[in-house]
C-alpha cells in the first residue's frame, strides 16, 4: 500500500476497529488482500498498540478521574512498573511544567476514598517532593475521550 494511504486505512480503523477488512478495502477503493497485508503491517510495526473498546466509565460504577501532576527527586528511579501496573491508572508520562512537575498519572476512581488510597500508595512508591490533582467527576462529562476526530485535527 502506498504510504500516502496508510494514515486513510488507520483513519478507519480510529472510526470503528470493529469493520472488517473487507468493508474497509471498499470504504478506501483498496483491494481486501492490500487492507489485510497492510492491517497485519500497522500492527507488527505497532501503529496500533491495541483494540479496544471505550466503555462508559460510570455505568463501570467509576465517579472520579484525577490528573496528578508529581515531581520526583532528580536521582530517584521512577515508578514506571508500579504506574504500569495499578489498574487505577490509564495514562502515565514524564514530562515538564507546572511549577516544577516531571510526571503525570491520570486514573479512576469509584469514589473520594479511592482517590484518596491512591494518593497513599503514590507517595509510599514514588515518595514524590510535590503533587497536585485535577480531580472531576466523571458523571457530567461535556465531550467523552475519543480518537474519531483525529483526523479532522491533523
Amino acid at each position: 500500500m502506498h504510504p500516502d494511504k496508510i494514515p486513510k486505512l488507520l483513519y478507519e480503523l480510529i472510526k470503528n476497529s470493529r469493520r472488517s477488512d473487507r468493508d474497509l478495502a471498499k470504504a478506501l477503493g483498496f483491494s481486501q488482500p492490500t487492507v489485510t497485508r497492510t492491517r497485519k503491517k500497522l500492527e507488527d510495526d505497532e501503529f496500533i498498540l491495541q483494540y479496544t473498546a471505550l466503555p462508559d466509565l460510570t455505568k463501570l460504577g467509576f465517579e472520579i478521574a484525577a490528573f496528578t501532576f508529581f515531581q520526583l527527586e532528580p536521582n530517584i528511579k521512577p515508578p514506571h512498573e508500579w504506574l504500569r501496573k495499578d489498574p487505577r491508572v490509564i495514562f502515565a508520562a514524564e514530562g515538564d511544567g507546572l511549577n516544577g512537575k516531571n510526571s503525570v498519572v491520570v486514573t479512576i476512581h469509584k469514589n473520594y476514598t479511592g482517590y484518596s488510597n491512591f494518593m497513599s500508595d503514590l507517595q509510599q512508591e514514588a515518595n514524590p517532593r510535590t503533587a497536585n490533582s485535577f480531580m472531576l467527576t466523571i458523571v457530567n462529562i461535556k465531550k467523552r475521550l475519543n480518537f474519531v476526530d483525529l483526523q479532522k485535527a491533523s
